[in-house]
């Protein structure tokens, strides 16, 4: 049976079928909103809807609640192309930075690495670190001996060396996704000494057919719920004028106030 969340009503309402507020009446009890999404943001657009229309039964309670559940839906195509878009030019940053990283950078990280690696097979503990920065140094004794230490792991300096590389890339970029003004600057100076942008960044996506694909899945999915929420509209003008006109007006002030941040601001995530 379909729970309906209905206010306690003051004598002034009886007579009326809607609840006090539109964020208190849903359907099925719950929001359809996935993780990570914002109720409250939810609540605003049910709210205004509601507002422009005043529904006065029943039926049209149910078109104005259908109508914010499928704009709610368009938003979410919208927002997932976004993301997905920024995440293949995060990607692309990150493997820009594993190339354009000077070996400079990369020395604690590759010294910590070699000698954590050193350790852990038994390496003399008080000599771990002094051959890790010797090597750094590209000295030509201490690269033979670690070298032929790591040969029966099996493991090599060159592989170490490019996981320091990885793992300084990573850092960086979670830093300069957190806008700290060290990394933000490396950044901007490694892509202007390559002539790059970010821009570039997401063209170099625009390659991987897998990302095109997966954009053009989204569009096909955000223009069948845009139709939805037209017919949805159109309804509503055939069940009363009035009422569409109010609520295709609604949704267009929405639209031109881009309303739709329906995702709370997040940390940056970890790149892996």
């Amino acid at each position: 049976m379909i729970e309906r969340r209905r206010p306690v009503r003051g004598a002034e309402s009886k007579s009326k079928s809607k609840p006090a507020t539109a964020a208190e009446w849903t359907p099925f009890g719950e929001r359809p909103l996935i993780q990570g999404e914002d109720a409250a943001v939810y609540d605003e657009l049910l709210g205004r809807l509601w507002a422009a229309v005043k529904p006065l039964d029943v039926i049209e309670e149910l078109y104005v609640s259908d109508l914010a559940d499928l704009q709610w839906e368009v938003w979410r195509w919208r927002r997932l192309k976004t993301s997905l878009i920024q995440e293949h030019a995060l990607r692309s940053l990150k493997n820009f930075l594993e190339v354009e990283l000077d070996d400079e950078v990369c020395s604690d990280y590759f010294v910590d690495l070699l000698e954590t690696t050193l350790l852990q097979h038994n390496y003399p503990e008080d000599e771990a670190r002094k051959l890790a920065q010797r090597c750094d140094r590209n000295e030509s004794d201490a690269v033979e001996e670690a070298e032929t230490f790591l040969r029966r792991l099996p493991e090599t300096l060159s592989n170490i060396y490019d996981r320091a590389r990885r793992d300084k890339a990573a850092d960086l970029l979670r830093e300069f996704l957190t806008k700290e003004p060290d990394a933000v600057m490396k950044v901007r100076e490694l892509l202007a000494a390559a002539g790059k942008s970010m821009d570039d960044m997401s063209v170099d996506a625009l390659e991987n057919p897998d990302f095109m694909d997966a954009i053009e899945r989204i569009d096909r999915l955000t223009a069948i719920a845009e139709t939805r929420r037209n017919d949805s509209l159109h309804e509503i003008e055939r069940l009363r004028t009035p009422l569409g006109q109010a609520m295709r007006r609604s949704v267009q002030e929405i639209e031109d106030a881009n309303l739709p941040l329906i995702e709370p601001p997040a940390k940056a995530k970890k790149i892996a």
